[in-house]
């Protein structure tokens, strides 16, 4: 019986792909080792186009529209510069939105190219190269602890761990961020509100870990530069005793977090990785079957987030309060408590 599962292993071996969103060119060949900062990959992102509607913007008749503005074809403007004004000192003005090229105007308005931007895929993660495709990406297979996560915000980077919370169902705080979490992969139980995320962008941190986020905080959340990482998925629950407690005894050691996800055309998730020394890390194997001796956490039901051993597997079914009958495991949590629990409602530690 296979069931869904987390990789949260203390010492592991994994293959991490770092893929370009376009093809383009990969900087490395297989055997290379790199580390974190090491660009792999790059791609030029193609040229965007800006329509401006200088005549609204002034708000003047589209035949008067070319004696305000103060740009010709082909010049080079950047983000804010002045592309058309009324009235003299404390008119109405007409900013580029961007940074590009006038390319050209009619009708009361300019088409603004932007400039092509670069896009460089770093190793995020330090490894040996052990695939390269020409034009779209490497794997990279790397070392450490390894913990995949319930939902990110898309960004990534590494950095510092700090645990700056005593116990996982402890949400962070603003007093929990002062001056030394500048550069640092903070570490949190439960979630944090839009207080303590300002407080974080103004310290700089490198990133943030908890166990979830409210939903009225994604969208702002997908705004910030630094990457938030959640255990538990889009909620408020507390962070999962074992993903906790290995987090806590990592403090201090560099991380790399990603919050990429993607559940269409290739599963991603986001994950924590924080690189040790390969001597005893064993590969990962996620079609190993559920047994006895198996860690695993329920993901709804009475015991949601609640997190033990499976001490049994009964070969009958278990009745749910709904009154349906599903396989099932017995879960050891802890505190002589037992659960019964049907496999689609655990999630495997490995």
């Amino acid at each position: 019986m296979f069931i869904p599962y987390s990789i949260v292993n203390p010492l592991t071996t994994v293959r991490i792909p770092r893929r370009l969103p376009r093809p383009g060119e990969v900087l490395v060949r297989p055997g290379e080792s790199v580390e974190q900062a090491r660009v792999v990959a790059q791609t030029v992102e193609p040229a965007d186009f800006c329509i401006i509607d200088v005549a609204r913007e002034l708000n003047v008749p589209l035949k008067k529209v070319k004696d305000y503005i103060k740009v010709t074809r082909g010049a080079a403007v950047g983000e804010g510069d002045v592309l058309a004004s009324r009235g003299g000192l404390g008119g109405q003005v007409c900013r580029a939105p961007i940074s590009g090229a006038i390319m050209g105007s009619g009708r009361g308005r300019l088409l603004l190219e932007a400039e092509p931007q670069t896009i460089h895929v770093a190793a995020l993660v330090p490894g040996l190269v052990v695939e390269a495709s020409p034009t779209e990406g490497v794997v990279i297979e790397a070392s450490g602890a390894f913990m995949q996560m319930g939902w990110g915000n898309g960004k990534e980077a590494f950095g510092v761990l700090r645990v700056v919370v005593r116990a996982p169902r402890h949400p962070i705080r603003t007093k929990n961020i002062d001056a030394a979490a500048q550069g640092a992969i903070l570490v949190g139980g439960s979630y944090f509100d839009e207080e303590t995320l300002e407080q974080a962008i103004e310290m700089q941190v490198r990133g943030m870990i908890v166990g979830g986020i409210p939903p009225s905080m994604i969208p702002r959340l997908e705004n910030v530069d630094f990457p938030v990482v959640t255990t538990e998925g889009i909620s408020t629950a507390p962070m999962s005793q074992a993903f906790f407690d290995l987090l806590r005894s990592l403090d201090g050691r560099e991380a790399s977090v990603c919050g990429r996800i993607r559940y269409r055309w290739g599963t991603e998730r986001p994950y924590v990785m924080v690189p040790m020394p390969a001597r005893g890390a064993m590969p990962v194997n996620p079609e190993t079957p559920v047994a006895v001796g198996s860690r695993v956490r329920v993901l709804r039901g009475p015991y949601t987030g609640a997190s033990g051993v499976v001490s049994d597997i009964p070969k009958s079914l278990i009745q749910l309060e709904t009154g349906a009958r599903l396989p099932g495991v017995q879960v050891d949590l802890g505190g002589k408590e037992f659960a019964l629990v049907p496999f689609v409602n655990l999630e495997r530690l490995l």
